[in-house]
């Protein structure tokens, strides 16, 4: 019996292979993780803005079909609004920063029944190799800028002072990147 499970695992896919080894972290089979290095800290909350490095694959293709790992300058993207792929977001939402990890993507976490033509066929599971660089915990300038000027005089001074800190930090990256314009 043993050897059936055996030859059976020879016609397998690569990318199911690979899965046999990966972490459920939907809990549903959807998005599946490797962690190739591990990162430091806190994980990427929920309203982050994330600078990340990534290459997705389709299986038997030996080049990225998406890639920005050679770019010079990243952009911060945030999460709910910038990340189109839904296993994309959820693979984040796992990881530290100086984090490098593995993702699978069943199709419905991915480009679905529908695929992306000409890139991407229907249904296809995608490998997304991802590096997270940096996050910054925008949730609560988000909720501050929202608010009219007289409901933001009676925000508690905590919470200013850690609106007013992830605003420097952001500040100081767009600054590092050089975006000027983007500063204003």
């Amino acid at each position: 019996m043993g050897g059936a499970v055996t030859s059976q695992r020879f016609f397998w896919s690569p990318y199911r292979r690979l899965g046999q080894r990966m972490q459920d972290v939907t809990g549903d089979g959807g998005v599946l993780k490797e962690v190739i290095r591990a990162g430091a800290g806190e994980v990427v909350p929920q309203d982050a803005s994330v600078l990340v490095k990534y290459s997705g694959y389709l299986e038997y293709m030996d080049k990225p079909f998406d890639t920005n790992w050679y770019r010079r300058n990243l952009r911060l993207m945030k999460l709910g609004e910038e990340i189109t792929l839904q296993g994309m977001e959820v693979g984040l939402l796992t990881m530290k920063k100086g984090e490098l990890a593995r993702f699978l993507f069943i199709p419905s976490y991915a480009y679905g029944a529908l695929g992306c033509p000409p890139l991407i066929p229907p249904n296809a599971t995608v490998l997304f190799e991802m590096e997270l660089l940096d996050f910054l915990d925008s949730a609560e300038c988000d909720k501050f800028f929202d608010l009219t000027p007289e409901q933001q005089d009676t925000f508690p001074l905590q919470k200013v002072l850690k609106v007013a800190s992830t605003e420097r930090e952001f500040g100081n990256y767009l600054f590092r990147q050089k975006r000027f314009m983007d500063l204003v």
